[in-house]
């Protein structure tokens, strides 16, 4: 048995292959990455390191870009001690109507009709639940190319190589788009970006 575990790349070439995704393999400069096809949109599973100088940082990463109908925008965090602190600056506090998921998570938002309403769904809080930390948001794509463009994005600090979670991330990604798409947040159209 490896100290680390699998290499990543095994990890997730086995999960492309349980989910009917697709593998890539990465190269020097890439790490490996799963492509799922969800209908119109292409969520897209990988990592991504820092370097701080003497250090780096590695992210576990999901993204999927989608066209969009509103600029909705909201960021969701596991609460710590500074939760406080942040939340004076920047878009509003946010609850989910759920209490006990509002005692763990904040959600600043610019919306709050519509981020609630995304929110009282029981399966993607129950798939949020199912992550340690987080960032989970929703923000307009910077290029100004994608004018129309939003994106969802997750990250984590460290590597990811646990299936059931990376399958959850999927699962968790899924359930959003619908809620998106629902909530006339986001077009049933691919998008002009590709990852």
């Amino acid at each position: 048995m490896k100290l680390f575990g699998p290499p990543l790349k095994d990890v997730y070439a086995g999960l492309a292959a349980e989910t009917e995704a697709l593998f890539i393999p990465g190269s020097f400069a890439k790490s490996p990455a799963v492509a799922k096809q969800y209908g119109n949109f292409r969520i897209l599973l990988d990592t991504y390191t820092v370097n701080t100088g003497k250090s780096s940082v590695t992210y576990t990463r999901m993204r999927v870009p989608f066209k969009r109908e509103n600029d909705i925008q909201f960021k969701l965090t596991r609460k710590n001690i500074f939760s406080g602190i942040s939340s004076l600056f920047g878009m509003q506090v946010i609850g989910s109507y759920d209490y006990d998921f509002d005692d763990k998570y904040i959600i600043k938002g610019n919306d709050e009709t519509v981020v609630k309403e995304i929110f009282q769904n029981e399966e993607l809080r129950k798939s949020i639940a199912f992550q340690k930390n987080l960032v989970l948001k929703v923000h307009p794509y910077k290029e100004k190319k994608s004018r129309w463009s939003s994106e969802i994005y997750f990250q984590v600090t460290g590597v990811i190589k646990d299936v059931e979670k990376l399958k959850n991330l999927f699962h968790m990604f899924m359930t959003l788009i619908d809620e998106l798409m629902k909530q006339n947040v986001a077009l049933n159209e691919k998008s002009d970006i590709i990852l």
